[in-house]
Formats: C-alpha cells, sequence, structure tokens
C-alpha cells in the first residue's frame, strides 16, 4: 500500500477513535516557518530540482502557507516571503512554529532602538516609534537582567527590541483571558510623575491598596507588567521589605544606568614627549610618549624654564610631568557606568557610619543589589560600602559581605 495512503487511513483511524470516546483536541495551526539551515533555498514548487527563487538565512522567520511532501517523501513547506512572493523550502533545514509560540507586541517609548542582537551594544538596525507593532517570536535577558524580544523585522528579518519599552498585546502562554507578564530588571528606578498614586498589590486597579505616594518620588524598578486591558505598571520597592505595582501612566523609569561626568586631560600634540619626574628639563625620565595620546589631568605649575607644565596620570601607579609647549589641556563630557553592589552575606546590616558601633538602619538579604555612593576604611583598616539603602536613604555596609556587582 502507498505510504502517503496509509498515513491519512492512521490519522482517519484515530479521528475516529478519540471521537468515540468524546475527546476533541485542536492542534494550534503553523503560522510561521523558522529557518534552520544556512543559508536555504526557496523554490518555485516542493523539490531539490525546482527552479530557485532566492535564499535565507538561518534564524529568519516567514510566514507559513502550506505544506506537502515530495517525489522522495521529504515534507516542504509553502512561504510567503517579504516581497509577497510564494515560495517552498525543506523541512530539512526549517521547521514550522505553532500559532500558540508566537506573540505580539507594540512599542511604548516615542523612538525605540531597534538592535541586531539582545544588548544595548549590539549593532543599531533602525528605530521604531511609539504605537509601532510587531510579531515577536521568543525572550531573552541581557547581562543586566534586561528583557529582549525577538521580533520580525522587515520582512524576514528578525532583530530585538528592548523589553522595558514594549508592551505586550497577544501573550503566548495561556492566563485565563490576561495577558498579565513580569519581566526582572535591576539598577532602575521608578519616579512618580502623577499627584497621589496608590501601590497595589497586582498589576490590575482591582489590586488591594497598600498604601500611596506623591509626584517626584523616587523608588527600586523591580519589574514590569500589564493587566488585562494591556495597560503597563511597574513594580517597585516601597519599603526596605515591601514591594507593590503602580500604574505605568503615573510614573516613569528613571534612567539611572548611566552618569555624565566632566573631566580634564593633557592631550599631548608632539611626535615624541618625555615624561618626567618634576616639572623640569633636568629631571629623571619616566618614559616617553607620543602625540594625540591623553592623560588625567592632576595639576599644573610653572617649571625652572619658565614654561608650565602639566602632572598626569602617565601609568597606573605612575604620576609624572610634560612640558605644556608639547602638550595641551582638554576638558571632555563621558559617560560612566553606575556601580552597583551586591550582598553577599544574609543577612547583613545596613548602618548609619563606616562601623560595626554605628546605628543600625536594618537589614539586606543575600543577593540584593544597590547603587554604590562610596567606599571608605575603618580605623581597623576594613572596607566598607555607602549604599542608596531607600529611595532617601543612605548607609553603610561591611565589605566583607558584599562586592561590587
Amino acid at each position: 500500500m502507498n505510504k502517503n495512503v496509509k498515513r491519512i487511513l492512521a490519522i482517519v483511524t484515530a479521528g475516529v477513535f478519540f471521537s468515540c470516546l468524546g475527546v476533541t483536541e485542536v492542534f494550534a495551526a503553523p503560522k510561521y516557518v523558522k529557518i534552520t539551515g544556512d543559508p536555504v533555498a526557496v523554490r518555485e514548487n516542493a523539490g531539490t530540482s525546482a527552479k530557485f527563487v532566492r535564499q535565507v538565512r538561518n534564524g529568519n522567520y516567514l510566514v507559513y502557507l502550506s505544506e506537502k511532501n515530495d517525489a522522495g517523501g521529504t515534507r516542504w513547506y509553502q512561504v510567503k516571503l517579504s516581497d509577497g512572493k510564494k515560495g517552498w523550502v525543506t523541512s530539512v533545514y526549517s521547521e514550522t512554529v505553532d500559532e500558540k509560540n508566537v506573540g505580539q507586541l507594540e512599542v511604548t517609548a516615542a523612538l525605540l532602538n531597534v538592535r541586531a542582537g539582545a544588548s544595548l551594544s549590539s549593532a543599531l538596525l533602525g528605530t521604531a516609534r511609539i504605537g509601532s507593532q510587531f510579531v515577536y517570536f521568543s525572550t531573552k535577558t541581557d547581562d543586566s537582567d534586561q528583557l529582549w524580544y525577538l521580533i520580525q523585522y522587515n520582512g524576514e528579518q528578525t532583530a530585538w527590541l528592548l523589553g522595558t519599552y514594549c508592551k505586550v498585546i497577544t501573550d503566548k502562554t495561556d492566563t485565563g483571558g490576561k495577558t498579565q507578564t513580569e519581566e526582572k530588571t535591576t539598577g532602575k528606578t521608578v519616579e512618580i510623575t502623577g499627584n497621589w498614586v496608590n501601590i497595589r498589590s497586582k498589576a490590575s486597579l482591582s489590586g488591594e491598596k497598600l498604601a500611596a505616594t506623591t509626584q517626584g518620588k523616587k523608588y527600586e524598578y523591580l519589574a514590569s507588567g500589564q493587566d488585562e486591558k494591556g495597560q503597563i505598571w511597574y513594580k517597585i520597592k516601597y519599603k526596605s521589605d515591601k514591594a507593590g505595582w503602580i500604574l505605568g501612566a503615573f510614573g516613569k523609569i528613571a534612567d539611572s544606568e548611566t552618569k555624565t561626568t566632566t573631566v580634564k586631560q593633557v592631550q599631548i600634540t608632539a611626535g615624541r614627549v618625555v615624561v618626567r619626574k618634576s616639572a623640569s628639563t633636568s629631571a629623571k625620565s619616566l618614559g616617553v610618549t607620543s602625540k594625540g595620546k591623553k592623560f588625567t589631568y592632576l595639576a599644573s605649575k610653572k617649571g625652572s624654564d619658565g614654561n608650565t607644565w602639566y602632572q598626569i596620570q602617565f601609568k597606573k601607579d605612575v604620576k609624572g610631568w610634560v612640558t605644556g609647549q608639547f602638550s595641551k589641556v582638554i576638558t571632555s563630557t563621558v559617560q560612566t557606568e553606575e556601580k552597583q553592589i551586591v550582598i553577599t552575606g544574609n543577612p547583613v546590616n545596613v548602618r548609619a557610619s563606616a562601623s560595626t558601633n554605628s546605628k543600625k538602619l536594618g537589614t539586606v538579604a543575600k543577593g540584593k543589589k544597590f547603587k554604590l555612593l562610596s567606599t571608605k576604611k575603618d580605623g581597623k583598616g576594613d572596607t566598607w560600602y555607602q549604599i542608596q539603602y531607600k529611595a532617601d536613604t543612605k548607609g553603610w555596609v561591611f565589605g566583607a559581605y558584599a562586592r561590587l556587582a
């Protein structure tokens, strides 16, 4: 008996069997075809001898239309390309993606970067405006625990969007008709923009009212989510040991990841310049540097030759002097990452100053992260870290029970 006939009879028999039991199972129809080879040929018909249309790369998604077997029994998928043309790809180098595994999201930021990878350092492919909607296939968290969505972009091309500035319209999991999702993100704060905002027990207006807050207050950002109406909510830490949700319309995620600092540097203007131990041409040479090199500016003074000299951080542990004849002071603005510490003890006391005898402000649990404000040595030479303990409270933790994140 023909193999295809046997397969059809098997399917019919199974269908009759389950119908007799009163059981009906609905399978999600394929919606997309994911390319797993690199590259894969798209052909005019289902077969390796069919006319070549073009190639598609690994990881791309094509709209699924239908499927059939070729003369040798290999399964082929009919797909729709970004230019509207139809073609066929072999199942040997592709796979179907069920409709239940495909979601849709909407951009909530005024302008959001579209990137080649799930990282802020990945190549920029373009931008998406607020209200733009995309199909997404999967999610991923980066090294900072920020959520990213893999989206369909420019036809069958894929790209990534930062989840902080997106909301899910169609969730990929069954939540009983709701689309509430959560994403874990650390190192950010939420600033209250409403005059009087309720903090609730869950991401919904039906959630229990836990407390209220006012405009201008800032809290540690924990997560974001959506309610049954698709409204964005932010989960915040409003007390040292309590968390709750505020409606996103009355808050904004503050940019607390980087800060701008103005620094002075000394730039070398001659081809070969001697770095000396003091501000004199007769002083000991510490080494040489070349045109265009930049060093941290430390001080300046008049040398014995009457010329201005600049003190620079020549090497990590070496300071030196260069003559102003062959260098100049420049001012530049740089962005520096805000440092954090992670608690390694459990629990750890937070104190009012850098001492075990200081007033205890509270305790923090292992794994918690805080903004690092400064470091200090106590009388015994032990390190202490000053942290942003609460939105309006600074404190100190013993360095032996914390580390730089």
